[in-house]
C-alpha cells in the first residue's frame, strides 16, 4: 500500500526535542509520495501557546503548498495544572520525589508533571477561538502523561483510559493520538531513572479487552478517527513486541469499522526515507496487517 497522508510532524518550534525546519518537511513529504501532511507542534497547554504562534507564522510565510496542512498535537491535561500555568503559578512544582528518587525540572513545558491531585478534572487547553485565529485545520489529541495517579499498572491502565475517553469524546479533538503510547514508560518509574528495567513492557497485555472495545465504540460513536503512529507501530524496542501487540489490537478496531490517520511523528531534522527504519518500513508494516488505502480518511476540514 502507498501511505497517503501524514498528518502528524513536529517542527523545531514544538516544545520537545522536535528540530525539522518546514523545508526539509516539504519536501520530504513530497518526496515520498504524501499527498496530505501537515505538521502538529504540541500544545500541553497554554505555556507553549507562543511556539505554537510562531510555527503559524513560518508556515504562512513558507507559501501554499498542495496538500500541506496546518495541524496541532494537544494534550490531556487537568484543570488544576492549567489554571496553576495561567497565573504562573508554578514554581514550586517542579522539586519533588517519586518513590524515593529525586525528580526536577525547569520549566511546564510539558505541563506540571508531579505534585497536583490525583484523578482531578481532565481538559484541553485550546479553544475553538484558538482554533480560528491560527488557523488549525485539524486537532490530534494525546495522552503524555498521568493524571498525577501512582506510578502502577493497574492505576496507569485506568488513568490511560479515562484521559482516552475524554479525548475521543472531546468535541475539539479529530484525532485520537497514538493509543497507549508511553505506558510501560510511565508504569514504571523510567521518567526518573531512564533505565530500561524500568520499563513495563509486560503493561501492555495487562490492558482489559473491555478497554479496547470501548474505545472502538466511541471512536465509531463519536465520528472520531485513531492513529497508527510510526513510532509505535515501528518501533523495535523490546524486539518489537510492544509494537505487534499494539498493530495487532488496531488492527481489530479496523476489522470494527474505525477509521485511521497515519503520522510518523517526525521529530528529527530529516522526513525518514532511508535511514535504520523508513516511512516504506511503516508501508509494509501495515501491508502485513492487512490494512489498504480504504481504512485511511481525513479529519473533516481537510476533506
Amino acid at each position: 500500500m502507498q501511505l497517503q497522508q501524514d498528518l502528524h510532524l513536529h517542527t523545531h518550534c514544538s516544545c520537545d526535542s522536535a528540530c525539522a525546519q518546514i523545508d526539509a518537511i516539504v519536501k520530504g513529504c513530497q518526496a515520498a509520495g504524501i499527498k496530505h501532511f501537515g505538521i502538529s507542534d504540541h500544545l500541553h497547554t497554554k505555556f507553549n501557546m507562543p511556539d505554537i504562534e510562531i510555527a503559524r507564522k513560518e508556515f504562512l510565510e513558507y507559501g501554499p503548498v498542495p496538500g500541506f496542512h496546518f495541524g496541532i498535537e494537544v494534550s490531556c491535561a487537568t484543570q488544576w495544572e492549567c489554571e496553576k500555568i495561567a497565573k504562573r503559578d508554578y514554581a514550586s512544582c517542579f522539586t519533588c520525589e517519586v518513590n524515593g528518587k529525586k525528580f526536577q525540572t525547569m520549566t511546564p513545558i510539558d505541563g506540571i508533571m508531579y505534585g497536583g491531585p490525583a484523578n482531578g478534572p481532565l481538559m484541553v487547553d485550546l479553544t475553538q477561538e484558538d482554533i480560528d485565529r491560527l488557523g488549525i485545520e485539524y486537532v490530534i489529541g494525546g495522552v503524555h502523561k498521568p493524571n498525577y495517579t501512582e506510578q502502577t499498572i493497574p492505576t496507569m491502565i485506568d488513568d490511560y483510559f479515562n484521559q482516552h475517553c475524554y479525548l475521543v469524546k472531546h468535541e475539539l479533538v479529530d484525532v485520537l493520538a497514538h493509543p497507549w503510547d508511553g505506558l510501560g514508560f510511565w508504569s514504571g518509574y523510567n521518567i526518573v531513572t531512564h533505565d530500561p528495567a524500568d520499563y513495563r513492557v509486560d503493561a501492555f497485555e495487562k490492558i482489559p479487552q473491555e478497554y479496547w472495545d470501548e474505545l472502538a465504540h466511541l471512536l465509531l460513536t463519536h465520528n472520531k478517527l485513531a492513529e497508527l503512529n510510526f513510532g509505535t507501530i515501528c518501533s523495535r524496542r523490546f524486539e518489537g513486541k510492544i509494537a505487534r501487540y499494539t498493530i495487532e489490537k488496531l488492527a481489530e478496531w479496523r476489522d470494527k469499522g474505525v477509521k485511521f490517520t497515519y503520522g510518523s511523528d517526525l521529530h528529527g531534522a530529516k522526513y525518514p526515507l532511508d535511514g535504520e527504519v523508513t516511512i516504506y518500513d511503516a508501508m509494509k508494516c501495515l501491508t502485513e496487517y492487512g490494512f489498504t488505502e480504504a481504512d485511511f480518511a481525513l479529519p473533516p476540514r481537510l476533506k
